[in-house]
């Protein structure tokens, strides 16, 4: 098991979403996890529903890989939980590997130790939006 149960959630997260596999992707959460996310819904409580957003997601993505990059990382563990933040990019690869576009958000996720595994119990994604304008805002 790895000392830095974030970073290795953000390296499987990546490799999940390059590769669009939902099992290893669901795998990194917890069966009772709640989700604040930037897209859609205000709230989704549980694995399964959040696993219904991410199969949708992965389903609409299908002409490209998405890879995803994690920056601005920190992190906090104790011997049950873990937490961190970071900006993840995620950037839509053509077939060649060329980057097509790019988003970036925030996200912070909680994690607890079951058992062998470390899985995330909470998870909020968020970008900042102009007060004004109620645009998003990009750096």
């Amino acid at each position: 098991m790895t000392d830095d149960p974030i970073h290795a959630f953000l390296g499987d997260y990546a490799a999940a979403v390059l590769e669009r596999d939902l099992a290893r992707f669901l795998d990194l959460y917890a069966q009772d996890v709640q989700v604040f996310d930037s897209w859609d819904r205000w709230h989704y409580a549980g694995r399964e529903d959040w696993g219904g957003m991410i199969a949708a997601w992965f389903d609409g993505i299908r002409d490209v890989r998405v890879r995803v990059t994690a920056t601005e990382v920190t992190t906090w563990c104790d011997t049950q939980v873990a937490g961190g933040v970071a900006t993840l990019a995620f950037t839509a690869l053509d077939a060649g590997g060329e980057a097509l576009r790019a988003i970036e958000n925030r996200l912070t996720v909680l994690m607890r130790r079951e058992q062998d595994r470390w899985r995330v119990v909470h998870q909020h994604s968020s970008v900042p939006v102009d007060f004004q304008s109620r645009q998003v805002v990009a750096r």
